[in-house]
This record gives C-alpha cells, sequence and structure tokens, in this order.
C-alpha cells in the first residue's frame, strides 16, 4: 500500500491521514498492507512510502511520507524539493536535531538525501514528516 497524493498541512495531516486520530481508525485505513514496529513509547505503522507513529494515547503522533508520494506542502514542497526551493518559495527554516523545520509554521520538518558533495541548500528532500504540536 502507498499514499499517493494529498495536502502537506503541518500539524494537521497529510492526504487522509490525519494527525490525532484513533489507532483504530489508522489501521482500518490502512487496510492490512503494513508492518508494525513496537517501541517503548510508542508503535510505527509503515506502508511502503509513509510511516505512522501512534502515541501512548493511542493517538497519531507523527506521520512521514518518502519515495514516490506526490503530495505539496503549501502547494509548492515535496519530496525531491530543496532547502533552496524552501526558503524561496516559502520561508524561512531552522535545523533542529537532524531535521529541518519552518520557522513559522509549526509541526513539519524535512530530513535530506545523504548525497556526494553534499550541500544543505541542494540536497534533495528524502522525507517530510507532520508532527502533533499540541501535546
Amino acid at each position: 500500500m502507498k499514499i499517493q497524493d494529498g495536502p502537506v498541512i503541518p500539524g494537521v495531516s497529510i492526504g487522509n491521514y490525519k494527525l490525532g486520530m484513533e489507532e483504530e481508525k489508522l489501521l482500518e485505513m490502512l487496510g492490512e498492507d503494513y508492518t508494525t514496529r513496537k517501541r517503548e513509547h510508542d508503535v510505527i505503522y509503515s506502508v511502503e512510502n509513509a510511516g505512522f507513529w501512534v502515541a501512548e494515547d493511542g493517538k497519531v503522533d507523527q506521520i512521514g511520507v518518502k519515495g514516490d508520494f506526490k503530495g505539496k506542502y503549501r502547494e509548492v514542497i515535496g519530496i525531491g524539493s530543496t532547502l533552496s526551493d524552501v526558503k524561496r518559495l516559502v520561508g524561512n527554516y531552522k535545523y533542529v536535531y537532524s531535521t529541518y523545520e519552518m520557522e513559522k509554521d509549526k509541526g513539519i520538518c524535512f530530513e535530506l538525501e545523504d548525497i556526494e558533495d553534499w550541500d544543505e541548500l541542494k540536497a534533495p528532500i528524502e522525507y517530510m514528516f507532520v508532527f502533533r504540536i499540541d501535546i
């Protein structure tokens, strides 16, 4: 199973998958084609191009997409875009741990592809994540 498309809305959703949705509803939407990884404080459900973190409260805490996901943040930034695109089209970002978060839009971050001759502004976005900001 893959998530094909849909808007990436910081702190809210990716496509039809919403942050804060109940684990039961998520699993209903995923069907049977997913893997499960239980960790100490959460569970990660993964499909071919996305992951869903469910917190101890039983609600989706984070959603991440990669690969051939075609959805966009603010209708212009997607997998394969660069931080140069981000800066030019949607605003400033900041480096937080190993991700890049938007300065003004809370609840979204990007991870960059590890390429040869790595340059922060030129490396393609490999992963996009939205996460709950209300906990």
